[in-house]
This record gives C-alpha cells, sequence and structure tokens, in this order.
C-alpha cells in the first residue's frame, strides 16, 4: 500500500517510520530543505523537498498512485488543501488530515477529508478514559476501530441492585456477553439481575458508550 505523508516535523518523521516498519511503501513531501534531508538520511523512504499543497510536489510524490495521503503539517489550510487536491484531482481513497485547532475539525470534515485527527480532542479522550478506569475499561479495541471489549465493575450501593437486564434500556449496539461474580461467570439473559460488584463483559461500538454509561448509571 502505497501512502504520502505531507509534513516531514516529528508526527510525520515517526508516522512513515512506523509505517515502513509495517511493509507500506512511503513518500514524505517536506517543504525545509533542512528537515528533508534529515528524513532523508534517517528513514527508509522517499523524501520530497517541496510544498505539499502544490500539484508538482504531489505528482512527484506518485500521488496518482497513492492508496491514502495523510497531511500532518502545522497549518490546517495547507492540510485541508493537500487533501482536498489528492482526493478531488487525482481520485486518492483515503485522505487523513491533522488538525491543530479542534475548532476547524468539523470544517476539514465538511470540505471532504475523510478522517479529520484531533490531538487537543485525543489528549481529552485519553485523560477520560484514564479517569473512569476504576468504573469503565476499555480491554480490547477491534480492527474496524469502531468497536470494543468492555469491562465494567458495577460499584457497591449500585443505583439499579436488583435490576434485571430486560428491565434496562441496553443500547441496541451493546451486548452483555458475560457476567463475573465473586467466583461464578454467568451468561446472561433478559431476566439475570445485575448486583453490587458484578464485573460486566460488554462487547459495544464505541459511538454508544455514553448512553451505556447514561442506562448503567455509570458515573463520570
Amino acid at each position: 500500500m502505497k501512502t504520502i505523508i505531507v509534513g516531514g516535523g516529528k508526527i510525520g518523521f515517526y508516522l512513515v517510520k512506523t509505517l515502513s516498519e509495517r511493509g507500506y511503501t512511503t513518500t514524505i513531501i517536506e517543504q525545509s530543505k533542512e528537515r528533508s534531508r534529515y528524513c532523508a538520511n534517517n528513514l527508509e523512504a522517499e523524501v520530497i523537498c517541496g510544498n505539499g499543497t502544490t500539484v508538482e510536489a504531489l505528482e512527484a510524490a506518485g500521488v496518482d498512485k497513492a492508496d491514502s495521503l495523510i497531511a500532518v503539517t502545522g497549518n490546517d489550510e495547507c492540510n485541508l488543501v493537500s487533501c482536498q487536491i489528492a482526493k478531488n484531482k487525482y481520485g486518492v481513497k483515503k485522505t487523513i488530515a491533522k488538525v491543530n485547532n479542534p475548532k476547524n475539525a468539523d470544517t476539514l470534515k465538511a470540505l471532504g477529508v475523510d478522517i479529520v485527527i484531533s490531538a487537543t480532542d485525543n489528549i481529552i479522550q485519553l485523560l477520560e478514559h484514564e479517569v473512569d478506569l476504576s468504573a469503565m475499561k476499555r480491554l480490547l479495541q477491534f480492527n474496524d476501530d469502531s468497536t470494543s471489549l468492555m469491562e465494567i465493575t458495577l460499584p457497591e450501593g449500585y443505583a439499579l441492585e436488583g435490576k434485571s437486564i430486560q428491565q434496562i434500556a441496553v443500547p441496541n449496539t451493546c451486548n452483555i456477553a458475560c457476567i463475573s461474580r465473586g467466583d461464578r461467570t454467568i451468561i446472561p439473559r433478559g431476566g439475570t439481575l445485575l448486583l453490587s460488584g458484578d464485573i460486566l463483559l460488554v462487547v459495544m461500538q464505541n459511538s454508544a458508550e455514553k448512553e451505556l454509561r447514561r442506562v448503567l448509571k455509570i458515573k463520570d
């Protein structure tokens, strides 16, 4: 798979290094001559010294044969333009842009970027997950990155003590696979009661996490 990285800073550098180790064919476009030399001397990747928002640089990087383009410069407008040219002019299937100002994320998506990554939002999400570890823990992220296996520990004095699963409006995109209760493992049914101290293993769509918290009364 051929991937073009626009931006040879620290993020682009380590992204190329990781992708190359996983068998991707990678090309970096970096405007700074000094940074381009550094990338060329330290990476097993093609390096184009040029402006990733120009047709000339993108064509030199082989954009017409690329499966994806990832723009990670420090300028949101440049990242957007690179993705738009790759998508609209050359039909690149997947475009990804780093957004430096989270307020620009929706705009980039609306203007056609397939995936927008905000470092600020990612850090906030990591902090939120870290805070929630005592009650809700992500054990496994499946390959499509949209589904997870979650471990949920019901606290002492649980608000829904004695309620059955069928009495709780668990989202359709969540499935309580099993319940660990002391030394017992229970394969739950609709009539299974929830008790304080139960440990639930739930297969769920990540998008349903907030709703699942709400219906199970798991505090943020």
